[in-house]
């Protein structure tokens, strides 16, 4: 088991706070399930979370509210020089398609202990189980071997179980298919049994979907005013590193987030389509003039601002890492690159009405470096170039300036602890902000 998991379930004992895993326990003792799911009571919800934010060795970098009463915690524990994300899914009960499926005084009643921490009892794993894998509409194998084995032991229980749930005659064919083990027949009616699932839920609290519904609008508006994903642009001259650490990123921190994009200069909605190879001449054509490079600008403020709210921001909503590969603000380094010939001052009011990522990384080297690792610029380009990214570094917000001279590794190691540290300050103030500390 995780080590810091261990210790976790020490301190919550320690506050007497009434908790349990929901299933997927037995694997804790030799690894970390990636569905791990605990449940606690709501008037100690605040105390665990207070004990994820400060515990010892991790760094809570990451919360995701999947519903309501539904919370995604990622914690960043360094283990052997590398960080490793840590997701622990808390919530005070289970609601799932559009209904209140169990409170959380059902899910922790009869709970015990087991290898220094709770677990459900066999009735809640088995209904849990249930009305999960029914609801996500797959029984994966290790899921298909626990509720066959829940079953068995509980004998007329989870007969009675299976009827509550699903009704007289459903729940007692879907019981003889997950003690016989016929499991293409289970899946081949999911869809029936979701649809009969929810209409027995309701018969039983018409209210339900009511109850549901109020809270979770909520939830949706403050989850679009403080999105959890993160943008983030890399800048810097040619032979600098930035797609190496893009693709570096989009691997290495995808554990403190759903998903992860790399984008290239701006949002893809507006960009003309087609392949880019690497570019082996960037400053080898001459700049437009004045009015083409003025149109070329207006272009690119709309191409923003339209892709940042069709493109960027509705992902960065949903949890995802965006990565960009220079920004409009290369423009102002660079102009001979994206041959401009207009008034940098007009450029540079223009980057103002720009939307900004969250973070910006300029990565930096010395002039002979970057000619060496891109002879097609010159070093006199090369100097100059050098002088106007760390001078833009000075003027953008959220700016880092990292050395890319260095190997690989240490760039990277660098970039991800701002990212963490960035995500934990960010993390605290949102907790704190919705008042989730009691």
């Amino acid at each position: 088991m995780s080590e810091f998991l261990a210790e976790l379930f020490k301190v919550l004992e320690a506050l007497q706070v009434r908790y349990c895993v929901l299933h997927s326990w037995q694997e804790l003792p030799e690894r970390l399930p990636s569905d791990l799911d605990i449940v606690v009571a709501p008037k100690d919800f605040a105390r665990l979370e207070r004990t994820l934010l400060h515990a010892d060795g991790a760094r809570l970098v990451q919360v995701l509210r999947y519903e309501w009463s539904s919370w995604g915690f990622v914690l960043a524990v360094q283990e052997g020089g590398h960080v490793r994300f840590v997701p622990v899914d808390v919530a005070t009960d289970y609601r799932w398609g559009r209904r209140i499926w169990f409170h959380a005084e059902e899910l922790l009643d009869g709970r015990r202990p087991w290898n220094g921490f709770w677990v459900a009892s066999p009735e809640v794993e088995f209904q849990y189980l249930l009305v999960k894998k029914i609801l996500k509409g797959a029984f994966p194998e290790r899921s298909r071997e626990r509720l066959r084995e829940l079953a068995e032991g509980l004998g007329q229980k989870a007969m009675s179980i299976a009827a509550r749930l699903l009704g007289r005659q459903w729940g007692a064919q879907v019981l003889t298919w997950i003690r016989s083990g016929q499991w293409k027949a289970l899946e081949g009616n999911l869809r029936t049994l979701k649809r009969v699932l929810k209409g027995q839920r309701v018969r039983q609290d018409p209210l339900n979907p009511i109850r549901y519904w109020v809270p979770e609008l909520r939830r949706i508006w403050q989850r679009w005013w403080y999105p959890t994903g993160l943008v983030v642009a890399v800048l810097g001259p040619d032979g600098a590193g930035k797609s190496a650490l893009i693709e570096r990123l989009e691997r290495e921190m995808l554990g403190a987030f759903k998903r992860a994009t790399a984008l290239h200069l701006m949002p893809s909605l507006l960009r003309r389509k087609g392949s880019r190879g690497p570019v082996t001449d960037p400053h080898g054509k001459l700049p437009r003039g004045c009015v083409p490079s003025l149109m070329k600008l207006i272009y690119w403020w709309v191409a923003y601002w339209v892709g940042w709210f069709a493109d960027v921001y509705p992902v960065k909503v949903r949890s995802t890492l965006v990565l960009f590969d220079r920004y409009y603000d290369d423009l102002l380094a660079d102009p001979k690159r994206y041959r401009y010939g207009g008034p940098m001052w007009l450029a540079r009011l223009v980057g103002r009405f720009i939307p900004k990522p969250d973070l910006f990384f300029f990565l930096d080297l010395p002039a002979e470096v970057a000619h060496a690792r891109k002879p097609e610029v010159s070093l006199e380009e090369a100097k100059r170039l050098r002088e106007h990214y760390l001078k833009l570094a000075l003027s953008v917000p959220n700016a880092h300036v990292v050395d890319a001279s260095r190997p690989l590794e240490e760039v990277v190691a660098e970039v991800e602890e701002i990212i963490l540290r960035y995500l934990a300050a960010r993390t605290e103030k949102y907790i704190r902000r919705l008042g989730l500390l009691g």
